[in-house]
């Protein structure tokens, strides 16, 4: 059985239809728990209008979507759970498709979502991807949310113990990285779920400081080789695996933006520089940091003894002067000498991206001319 638990707060404009769409789904066995968080307008007129015994209706005080998402978890019965949102749609066979894909040690299944605007009008696509749980924070830091979190279903044993956190934004990806980074997951290429883009979710600007706030309190609750165990620390002292860790978040941040977080990490970096290798590095990464591209090319060529992190970021380097050829040499080069080594993989897939970009899925070239 599947629990879908769905917090609503003053939700009558969508609700409706979005409960309407979970009625209708084709797998026989499911719960729909609604939670109502203390709405003010039509929402619990529209919530009793449907007599469906698979629907649980509890209603509380304005505390929060994810006090309600909390309290729908302690209601659930279900072998699977999801969260819906209250303006969201599910195709009618969602369900059935993602249960259809847990096997082995499968803990969560998602999939693409199909932006829809208040008209019910398609207005974009967004595509995720399979990615193993070592790659979650490093994606998280140097991309964003690696999931479309609107479209995840779990098996309901990952969730045991975890509850959602008050935070101002990102609740959902905070909770979703305690699972992924533990889970192995299972990504469907197809628009299961279509997500609403309308007035009220479009004005909620996100400011400097509550992403600041959302990236450190996720960073907060893992060791820095955790965030980025797939380097291979096995070689180094803990104050050299300290001092690549804070450096190489640090840069990445930077890129996305978070510039004070980056200076803060190079700064916190500094007690860790022992011998000349860990100065050297740390001037290296500060000239990525500092978009002084040639300067980092020359001090990663210094290195008279590479290991694949110093290939990785001497190819970055190249990589950000525009010179492909050079780019493509180090990435294989940290490659041979560490093949778990996943970073150069993924500037390798950005290399290829700069010259050309070819999707195998082009079912809209049917329709282009």
């Amino acid at each position: 059985m599947v629990s879908i638990i769905l917090p609503v707060y003053n939700g009558e404009a969508f609700l409706k239809e979005t409960i309407e769409s979970i009625l209708i789904q084709t797998i026989g066995s499911f719960e729909l728990i609604i939670v109502n968080d203390g709405s003010t307008d039509d929402t619990e007129k529209i919530i009793k209008s449907f007599h469906d015994h698979r629907i649980q209706y509890y209603k509380q005080e304005n505390k929060g979507v994810a006090a309600a998402k909390n309290e729908g978890l302690r209601h659930c019965n279900g072998d699977f759970i999801t969260f819906h949102d209250a303006d969201d749609l599910s195709l009618p066979n969602r369900f059935e498709r993602l249960l259809e894909c847990f096997h082995g040690d499968i803990g969560f299944v998602h999939s693409d979502m199909l932006l829809i605007n208040e008209l019910n009008q398609p207005i974009g696509y967004w595509q995720s991807s399979n990615i193993h749980q070592d790659d979650v924070f490093s994606f998280l830091i140097n991309v964003g949310t690696p999931f479309n979190n609107g479209t995840i279903i779990f098996r309901s044993e990952v969730l045991t113990g975890l509850q959602f956190k008050p935070y101002k934004i990102g609740e959902d990806t905070e909770f979703i990285m305690q699972i992924a980074t533990k889970y192995a997951s299972y990504h469907i290429q197809e628009p299961l779920y279509l997500y609403r883009r309308h007035t009220s979710n479009l004005t909620k600007e996100i400011s400097y400081d509550q992403l600041a706030e959302h990236i450190q309190e996720i960073l907060g609750n893992v060791t820095f080789q955790e965030v980025l165990n797939e380097i291979n620390w096995e070689n180094d002292s803990k104050e050299k695996s300290q001092l690549k860790a804070q450096l190489i978040i640090g840069e990445a941040l930077s890129k996305r933006g978070m510039i004070l977080e980056g200076i803060n990490l190079f700064e916190a970096a500094i007690p860790f520089i022992k011998d000349e290798w860990d100065r050297a590095f740390f001037e290296g990464m500060k000239g990525l940091f500092e978009n002084r591209f040639e300067d980092a090319k020359q001090i990663f060529l210094s290195f008279t003894n590479k290991d694949h992190t110093i290939e990785n970021y001497l190819g970055e380097a190249y990589l950000s002067l525009q010179n492909y050829t050079k780019a493509y040499e180090h990435f294989m080069k940290a490659l041979k000498k560490n093949p778990d080594y996943r970073t150069p993989i993924k500037n390798l897939k950005a290399l290829g991206q700069l010259n050309s970009h070819h999707l195998i899925c082009q079912y809209k070239g049917k329709f282009v001319k």
